[in-house]
């Protein structure tokens, strides 16, 4: 389905405007929405916000359309519950349907897989699963959009991987001499003790921290957007013979910014939070995230983290890891960083039990 005609029917028909967390099944789709001007769409930070957005755009009269993927249909269930199905408020549910069954996908993708159908049956959420066919897409439209102004609820589309034509952005992220990530997640595998424990948060920076090295003490966390510095904050915890890193991304952290008040509440002493900011969703397609506007570093310090530092260079980062002793923790490290990983970037070979059994016999 090419990407413009799908919006123009959605849009035809009285659904708009966009809002969501992307996922790479939507990869061209959301390259069009953000080139296209006449489209009305909004940057979220996690699938719950979206549907409080959703429900402002529903009081004002609009039907509006929120994308996400399977998993993050986990993130949205509360607001869809307590406030669109409980005032009554329409919205378009775009559901993207990884890891379908007999599909191969990646593991964190498995049981939201398995259970999305029966998750929307058990919210008495109606749904169709689209066909690559305009006359399918059409009807599929206008019933949903029967349903939601008779019903004023939610509506549902799931959708396939493959389901949208290729679609190249016009417009692109600037370029800019900054580096990449990997430079610095190697520099740091350089400069740690044998028993520190490295947390790469899921996507990318995950990726790029198992492939690169083979310290004993990491690990990658498939999914679970957001909760890397949690994880990192019980591991603390236990382990206070242990510094914990936790490598973190702009979009995961905007997902569950609020952990940076729990962290610094408790204030682990053994903690350094890293977050590498490209101000992109990169491992879905490179959409933007809303990071440009936000600056971490003063939140960390205002949430309460003791130290705080600002790195653009590789040199920088090298001599603040030489003199971490010299701060307190929980320090903040925020790293402005260009897009780009490394060329053929696998997922790690091991399943996560594999994972989780390597990090408990480290600890």
């Amino acid at each position: 389905m090419k990407p413009e005609r799908f919006v123009k029917v959605l849009d035809g028909i009285g659904f708009s405007p966009f809002m969501g967390i992307p996922c790479s099944v939507f990869k061209y789709l959301l390259n069009y929405v953000d080139d296209c001007t006449k489209v009305e769409s909004y940057i979220c930070s996690s699938e719950g916000e979206a549907m409080g957005l959703a429900a402002g755009f529903a009081l004002s009269g609009k039907i509006p359309v929120v994308y996400m993927q399977n998993d993050g249909y986990g993130n949205a269930v509360n607001p869809l519950s307590s406030l669109q199905l409980l005032y009554k408020l329409p919205a378009l549910l775009l559901i993207s349907w990884r890891a379908e069954p007999g599909k191969e996908d990646a593991p964190q993708h498995f049981i939201m897989g398995k259970t999305i159908l029966q998750l929307l049956d058990v919210f008495e959420i109606p749904y169709i699963i689209l066909k690559n066919e305009i006359a399918n897409l059409k009807n599929s439209v206008i019933k949903a959009k029967e349903y939601c102004k008779n019903n004023s609820v939610p509506f549902a589309f799931i959708i396939k991987k493959g389901y949208f034509e290729k679609y190249e952005k016009v417009t692109s992220l600037s370029a800019n001499n900054l580096n990449k990530r990997i430079e610095y997640i190697k520099l740091l595998a350089k400069n740690i003790n044998h028993n520190d424990i490295l947390l790469g948060a899921t996507g990318f920076s995950g990726r790029e921290l198992y492939q690169t090295t083979k310290h004993k003490g990491k690990f990658y966390m498939m999914g679970s957007m957001g909760c890397l510095p949690s994880i990192g904050l019980g591991l603390a915890i236990e382990n206070l013979n242990k510094r914990v890193f936790v490598i973190d991304g702009d979009g995961s952290l905007l997902m569950k910014t609020g952990t940076l008040s729990t962290i610094g509440h408790y204030l682990p002493r053994n903690l350094i939070h890293i977050c590498f900011d490209n101000n992109s969703y990169e491992s879905t397609g490179g959409q933007p995230t809303t990071a440009d506007s936000t600056d971490f570093a003063k939140i960390a310090l205002a949430c309460g983290y003791k130290s705080s530092k600002n790195i653009t260079k590789l040199k920088d980062f090298e001599n603040l890891l030489l003199n971490l002793e010299k701060y307190k923790n929980p320090q903040f490290i925020y790293i402005k960083i260009n897009s780009g990983s490394i060329e053929g970037l696998q997922r790690p070979k091991e399943t996560p039990e594999e994972m989780r059994d390597s990090l408990k016999r480290f600890l």
